[in-house]
C-alpha cells in the first residue's frame, strides 16, 4: 500500500481518539489550575495529563487503514485515467477503446479489490497487470514513430499496432478472470441465497 504523508498523518492524530481524550484531559487540568486546586506544577501537570490520554487509548488504526485503502483505489482508477489522458494521441483508436473498457473493469473492481475480502492472490495479479504490465506495454508502443508502428511488420508478420492491441488483449482477457473470479463467490452466495427461500417459501400443498 502506498506511504501515507506527513501532512495526512497529523490530520489522522488531530482527529484520532487519542488526541481528543489527551485534549480532554488537558483542558481539565487547565480547569483545575485556573479553579486554584493546582498551582505549582501545573504545566507539567496538564502536560503530564494531556501524555496518558494519548498513551491510555489504543491507536485508532480504522481510519488510518480506511486510508490506505482509499489511497490505493485511486492509484488504480486514476493511474489507467493518466495513462489514458498521457498517450491516446498516439494510441489507434482500437487501443483507446481497450484501455476504456480495462478501466472500467478496474473501476468496478477496486472498491471490492481492497475490502478484505478478496485472496491476496487476485490484488496482486491484478495491481501488476494494472501499475506495472500495462502502463508499459502502452510505453513501449508511443515511443515509435506512428508510420513504423502502424505499416513496418517486425514479429511474425505483425506489426507493432497488432503487437499492441494483441497485448491489450490479453491484458484484458486476464483482468476479465480475475473479476470472474472474485465475483464467483458473490455469484455462488446468490444462487446458495436463491434456493434458499425457494425451499422456505414453497408452496405445501395438502391435496392430493
Amino acid at each position: 500500500m502506498p506511504p501515507i504523508s506527513p501532512k495526512m498523518r497529523v490530520l489522522l492524530f488531530l482527529y484520532s481518539t487519542r488526541n481528543i481524550v489527551g485534549s480532554a484531559l488537558a483542558i481539565g487540568g487547565l480547569g483545575l489550575f485556573f479553579g486554584g486546586v493546582i498551582a505549582d506544577w501545573w504545566f507539567a501537570i496538564v502536560v503530564a495529563l494531556y501524555a496518558f490520554g494519548v498513551l491510555a487509548v489504543p491507536a485508532d488504526k480504522e481510519l488510518e487503514l480506511q486510508v490506505r485503502k482509499e489511497a490505493t483505489q485511486a492509484d488504480l482508477t486514476e493511474g489507467i485515467e493518466e495513462l489514458i489522458e498521457q498517450s491516446q494521441a498516439k494510441l489507434p483508436r482500437e487501443a483507446v477503446l481497450r484501455l476504456q473498457e480495462i478501466r472500467q473493469v478496474v473501476t468496478d473492481l477496486a472498491p471490492k479489490l481492497f475490502s478484505g475480502d478478496v485472496p491476496m492472490n487476485h490484488v496482486i495479479a491484478l495491481s501488476n497487470a494494472v501499475t506495472r504490465d500495462l502502463p508499459e506495454t502502452v510505453r513501449n508502443y508511443v515511443h515509435l514513430p506512428t508510420a513504423f508502428a502502424t505499416m513496418h511488420a517486425v514479429d511474425n508478420g505483425k506489426t507493432c499496432k497488432q503487437l499492441l492491441l494483441e497485448q491489450l488483449g490479453l491484458l484484458s482477457d486476464q483482468l476479465s478472470k480475475i473479476a470472474v473470479n472474485i465475483y464467483k463467490d458473490d455469484a455462488d452466495a446468490l444462487v446458495v441465497n436463491g434456493k434458499f427461500l425457494q425451499e422456505k417459501f414453497h408452496a405445501v400443498s395438502f391435496v392430493s
